[in-house]
């Protein structure tokens, strides 16, 4: 049985019990990444701050193939990442969550894959289900008896930031079918599916996005509302770990 990867994304960085584990590193062609390893219910978790222990990293300078190949690399054959996100729908509000099961990749930062030419050659991947259904299905059941309100199906839009958007953007978004919008998840998707590892996310909705919302966005309101849900999100991960069955019955190979 493979470790588990958690790819915490703002307002987690410090979250207990994460944040005193030790910390170790990964290296491998792409950079290297450290990360804090421990252990829930016997198994090996690995958590991986996405922009940094002290968020210093903004969402169009992640390095996602550092973070993907390096937890791969430390033996994890699960992931399961987390995402602030605007709401598109006066149907899913701010202090809930959703578990994803599709997405639109509008990020234009650089090459999302693995493949930089040579011998190792690349493959034109199949994403007709972007999320792993075994991560989705425990992330599901975990919030739900951790007390968080949360929606599935949902389909994220993934945008570059560090900018938020405009409200005819979020009107066309609304037009496509698109359920929330970040800037971090649909890179991890595609290099996880790329490598081989089983990936799935919880958004927490943190605001209605531009045009819905009659405020101004700030990133203190992201981070004030991942504050009020974060000992239950903390919570449904771990016990989201222990549910994801021990052997791998998806097709995400």
């Amino acid at each position: 049985m493979g470790a588990v990867g958690i790819v915490a994304g703002s307002g987690l960085e410090m979250a207990p019990p994460f944040v005193g584990w030790e910390t170790v590193s990964a290296k491998s062609r792409f950079g290297v990444i450290e990360v804090r390893r421990g252990e829930i219910g016997g198994r090996t978790v690995l958590f991986c701050p996405r922009h940094g222990s002290e968020h210093t990293v903004p969402p169009h300078l992640v390095n996602y193939r550092a973070i993907i190949a390096g937890l791969s690399a430390l033996g994890a054959d699960r992931i399961i990442g987390t995402a602030a996100v605007g709401s598109l729908s006066c149907d899913i509000r701010p202090g809930t969550a959703a578990v994803l099961t599709d997405f639109m990749d509008f990020t234009r930062r650089g090459p999302v894959t693995f493949a930089d030419g040579g011998a190792e050659g690349f493959a034109h991947t199949d994403l007709s289900e972007p999320y792993c259904p075994d991560i989705s299905g425990a992330l599901l059941h975990a919030c739900g008896d951790s007390g968080i309100e949360v929606t599935t199906p949902c389909t994220y839009i993934c945008v570059d930031g560090p900018r938020y958007e405009t409200p005819a953007e979020i009107t066309m978004y609304r037009r496509w079918g698109a359920d929330v919008v970040g800037m971090t998840n649909a890179p991890e998707a595609i290099l996880a599916r790329e490598a081989g590892v089983c990936y799935g996310a919880v958004a927490v909705i943190t605001n209605f996005a531009c045009g819905i919302s009659q405020m101004k966005l700030s990133h203190q309101e992201v981070l004030a509302a991942m504050g009020s849900v974060q000992d239950r999100l903390v919570r449904a991960l771990v016990l989201a770990v222990e549910k994801i069955p021990g052997e791998r019955g998806c097709s995400c190979r």
